[in-house]
C-alpha cells in the first residue's frame, strides 16, 4: 500500500512538474507568436490638418492608414494638455483618477512611477521588447526614465549631445540668430511677419522667462534628418530593423514632438507652404469667457500676418512628420512585419489653429479643435478598413492592447477595449455613448493627490450635443449637428431642456463611477 501511495504520488508530482513546464512552454511559444505594437504620437495635432479628416494639405502615409485601419471621427483626448493626456494612455485611466492633471515640470512634481501600471510595465514583465522614443513629459523626479524602457530616447539631453556630435550647433541662451526652446536655443532664421510684434508678445509671457520663442518664427536652419524628429523616426525604424534579431515581439511608442510649439520649420518643408495663400479659418470669434485667454492674446499680437505664418509651419511640420511616418511604415512592410503588427496613430490633444481667434491648446475651453483628435488602429487581422463614429478616448488604448495581446492587468481603467465591438462579439448598439473630456485644477502642493477642494470642468458629447459645465457656473451647449463649429451657446433655450438634462445625467454617472472626489458640479437642470 505504501508503495502503491509512493508511486501515485509521484506520477502526481511528475504530471504537475509537466503541467508546469507545458505552461512555460506555452507561454513563450505564445509570445513568440503575438503581434508586434507600434504606438504612433503626435504632440499638438488638428485633426482637420489631415487630408484623411477632410484637410486640404495632402498627407498620403497617414492616409494610407487610414484608408488600411480604422478612422475614428468621434475619438477624444482626456484632457486639452500634454502630462494628463499621455498619462491617461498608459494607465488606462483619466487625469482625476491618475492624479496627473497638469504637465509635468510646470506646476506638478511626481509623474508616473515604477509603482503604476503601465502597458510598458506589463508586457516587459512578460517577455515582450518594449522601447519609447521622443516625448515621455509624465516623468517623475525620481523616476525621470522608466526601467522598462531600456534604451529610451530622450528629446532633451540626448538630442542635444547627439546634435552636437554631428556638428549642429545649439546654445545655451537666445540669440537673434537662435529661438529658446525650453533652455536649448536653436538655430532659427526668424520671419519678417513678425517684425515690430516681438514686444507685445513678450508682455504676454512675461512670467515665464523660457517661452521667448513664442515671439519668433521662421525657417529652421537644421537639415530635415537632423532635426528631433527625424531622428526619432531613424530610431524607430532602426528598432524595427533589430527586432528580427530576438523571438520577443514589440511594442513601440514612436512619440514625435511637432507640430506642438516652438513655430520653426526645416527647409524644404518650411518653403513648399506660401502663407498668402493660406486661410485664415472665418469661425475666429471665441465665447466671452476666453476673449482674454493668452490663446486669444497671442492670435491678436500675432496679427493676420503673423497668425498666417504660424499656419505656414504648423502645416509645414505636419508635412514634414507625414514623410516620417511614411519612412517608418515602409520599413515595416520591407520587414515584413506590416501586418503582425497592431498599429495606433493618434495625438494627445489639438490646436486650435486660428479658430475661435486663438493657438495652441487655450486655456480653458474644450472646442473640437483640442478636444477631439486624430485615432486611426490598423491591424487587418481584427480590424476592417473603415471610418467609426463610435466614442473613442485615450483611454481606451490600454485595455485595447492588452486584449488584442492576450495580457491581463490588475489595475482598474475606465477605457474600454474596443475589440469586441469590431470582431461582431458586441453590439454596437452597447458601446459607449458619450465622450468625456475634462480640464483639473493643479494640487497647491504640486503632488498627485486630487484634494476634496479640487475643482473640475468637464465636457460631455453624444453623438449631436456638446455640454461645457465650468465651476464658476457657467455653462455651454452646442448642437453640433446645425452648428458645427460651436459659434451659438444655446443652452438657454428651452426647446434643449431634456438633451441637456440626459447629458448631465451620463456626466453624473460618469464621475460618480470614475471617483471623482472633488468639488460637485454644479449642474443646471439635474
Amino acid at each position: 500500500m505504501k508503495i502503491t501511495i509512493g508511486k501515485l504520488t509521484i506520477a502526481i508530482l511528475m504530471v504537475v512538474i509537466s503541467s508546469c513546464s507545458s505552461k512555460k512552454i506555452s507561454k513563450k511559444h505564445s509570445i513568440q507568436n503575438k503581434p508586434n505594437v507600434l504606438v504612433i504620437m503626435v504632440d499638438q495635432l488638428n485633426v482637420n490638418a489631415l487630408s484623411c479628416y477632410g484637410g486640404e494639405m495632402q498627407t498620403p502615409n497617414i492616409d494610407r492608414l487610414a484608408n488600411e485601419g480604422v478612422r475614428f471621427d468621434r475619438a477624444y483626448c482626456t484632457t486639452p494638455f500634454c502630462s494628463p493626456s499621455r498619462a491617461s494612455i498608459v494607465t488606462g485611466q483619466y487625469p482625476h483618477e491618475n492624479g496627473i492633471v497638469q504637465n509635468m515640470g510646470w506646476r506638478q512634481k511626481d509623474g508616473i512611477t515604477i509603482d503604476d501600471e503601465t502597458t510598458g510595465k506589463i508586457l516587459s514583465e512578460n517577455g515582450y521588447e518594449t522601447h519609447h522614443y521622443g516625448k515621455w513629459h509624465v516623468e517623475s523626479d525620481s523616476l525621470p526614465y522608466l526601467p522598462y524602457y531600456p534604451d529610451q530616447y530622450d528629446f532633451g539631453y540626448q538630442y542635444k549631445k547627439e546634435a552636437n556630435e554631428s556638428g549642429v550647433t545649439l546654445k545655451k541662451a537666445d540669440s537673434d540668430e537662435y529661438m529658446n526652446f525650453y533652455g536649448q536655443s536653436f538655430p532659427v532664421e526668424g520671419t519678417p511677419y513678425m517684425k515690430g510684434k516681438r514686444e507685445h508678445l513678450d508682455s504676454i509671457w512675461s512670467s515665464i522667462g523660457y517661452r521667448d520663442f513664442v515671439t519668433k518664427m521662421g525657417r529652421l536652419k537644421i537639415k530635415p534628418e537632423e532635426w528631433i524628429d527625424g531622428i526619432l523616426a531613424k530610431k524607430t525604424i532602426a528598432r524595427i530593423k533589430e527586432s528580427g534579431e530576438t523571438k520577443n515581439p514589440f511594442i513601440l511608442t514612436c512619440s514625435f514632438i511637432w507640430p506642438h510649439d516652438p513655430n520653426f520649420a526645416p527647409s524644404p518643408y518650411y518653403e513648399m507652404f506660401n502663407p498668402d495663400s493660406l486661410k485664415i479659418p472665418e469661425f475666429n470669434t471665441p465665447e466671452q469667457k476666453f476673449e482674454n485667454s493668452w490663446s486669444r492674446q497671442m492670435v491678436k499680437g500675432y496679427g493676420d500676418e503673423g497668425l498666417k505664418e504660424f499656419l505656414r509651419i504648423y502645416h509645414a511640420n505636419v508635412k514634414y512628420l507625414d514623410d516620417r511616418i511614411g519612412e517608418i511604415l515602409g520599413e515595416l512592410e520591407a520587414q515584413g512585419k506590416l501586418d503582425e503588427t497592431l498599429i495606433i496613430f493618434t495625438a494627445d490633444h489639438g490646436d486650435m489653429m486660428g479658430e475661435h481667434g486663438m493657438t495652441w491648446k487655450s486655456n480653458e475651453s474644450f472646442y473640437e479643435a483640442i478636444a477631439n483628435i486624430p485615432f486611426i488602429i490598423r491591424y487587418p487581422k481584427l480590424f476592417k478598413p473603415g471610418v467609426s463614429s463610435m466614442p473613442i478616448s485615450l483611454v481606451d488604448i490600454k485595455p485595447t492592447i492588452l486584449s488584442v495581446l492576450g495580457e491581463e492587468y490588475k489595475a482598474k481603467v475606465s477605457g474600454t477595449n474596443i475589440v469586441p465591438f469590431f470582431t461582431g462579439e458586441k453590439s454596437m448598439t452597447e458601446a459607449p455613448k458619450y465622450s468625456f473630456c475634462e480640464r483639473i485644477q493643479y494640487h497647491p502642493e504640486g503632488k498627485r493627490e486630487i484634494l476634496s477642494t479640487a475643482k473640475g470642468a468637464f465636457m460631455v458629447r453624444n453623438d449631436r450635443y456638446k455640454l461645457n459645465i465650468y465651476p464658476d457656473g457657467d455653462v455651454f451647449l452646442y448642437d453640433l449637428e446645425n452648428d458645427p463649429n460651436e459659434m451659438k451657446n444655446v443652452i438657454e433655450n428651452p426647446k434643449f431642456t431634456q438633451d441637456v438634462l440626459e447629458l448631465e445625467k451620463a456626466l453624473s454617472e460618469w464621475l460618480k463611477t470614475t471617483n471623482w472626489k472633488g468639488v460637485p458640479v454644479k449642474f443646471k437642470y439635474l
